[in-house]
């Protein structure tokens, strides 16, 4: 727990460090040591898991990589490697090679996802099994990065997960988000049938062609408006871990979130 200034200005309370709800997952695209340190030092807080994305940890230098997951552990982070490369380990029959290896880099946890592979539902659950018999957290993913699951298929691929022994589900933001189109309906279904802190919802990344900072963050105002401060993020940017909090706990510049602090201060309502 830290303490903050202006202590006699209200806002939410939220869950410290460390916490069951309210999660966030922060992408790491490689960043060097020294950002890493300013980044944990300054906002760490406010980060529960550093995701090295996609495969980006076959390509960096093995003690940079330890030392960054060392980091990252000694400020209360759960870490884990890119689900694309988990898929490429199951396609290729390694996947016990790369679970092995995973543990002895430093990593406290594994995604088992299927955006591009495609997984059996006994599949899934036998890799998720796997992880989980060696220790590590595990967060399963569903959704496809191309094309779409429709509802009942998604809502499934859910249940698999948690019942393989997932401890959360990332749910792919390609499939929630599209343009000005929100599955709002399927959004309420999965917060109505599963615990709210086993889901973890994935803001849309700007590297995907048509995602802009803007858009992302409209995303994220729009999750924590419909589901809460407690909603639990992924996708976040070394950057926008502030702006993110600032979201969460209805300080950013509009009065959409009911319970925030611009709300709590009497202002009026008004939509995004």
């Amino acid at each position: 727990m830290i303490t903050t200034a202006f202590q006699d200005f209200a806002i939410p309370e939220r869950q410290a460090k460390p916490r069951t709800n309210g999660l966030a997952m922060m992408i790491d695209w490689g960043m060097g040591l020294s950002r890493q340190t300013d980044t944990v030092e300054s906002a760490g807080e406010y980060i529960d898991f550093a995701k090295i994305a996609a495969g980006i940890a076959r390509f960096m230098p093995a003690e940079l990589l330890r030392s960054k997951l060392a980091q990252y552990a000694a400020h209360g982070i759960s870490t884990s490697p890119g689900g694309l490369f988990a898929e490429l380990a199951l396609k290729t029959g390694r996947y016990e090679k790369f679970v092995d290896d995973v543990v002895a880099t430093g990593f406290s946890g594994i995604e088992v996802s299927d955006n591009l592979l495609k997984l059996s539902a006994k599949d899934k659950s036998a890799a998720i099994k796997l992880a989980k018999d060696t220790g590590l957290k595990v967060f399963g993913e569903v959704g496809r990065k191309e094309g779409s699951l429709d509802d009942p298929t998604l809502i499934h691929d859910v249940q698999v997960c948690l019942d393989a022994g997932a401890d959360w589900v990332f749910l792919e933001a390609s499939e929630l988000f599209s343009g000005n189109t929100v599955r709002g309906e399927l959004i309420a279904e999965l917060a109505r049938r599963f615990p709210v802190e086993k889901l973890i919802y994935e803001l849309p990344v700007v590297v995907i062609p048509g995602v802009s900072r803007d858009y992302k963050h409209k995303i994220c105002a729009w999750l924590v408006k419909e589901l809460g401060t407690e909603v639990n993020l992924a996708n976040i940017e070394w950057d926008e871990m502030y702006l993110t909090e600032l979201v969460r706990r209805g300080f950013a510049g509009d009065t959409s979130h009911p319970q925030g602090a611009y709300r709590l201060a009497g202002f009026e309502p008004e939509e995004l």
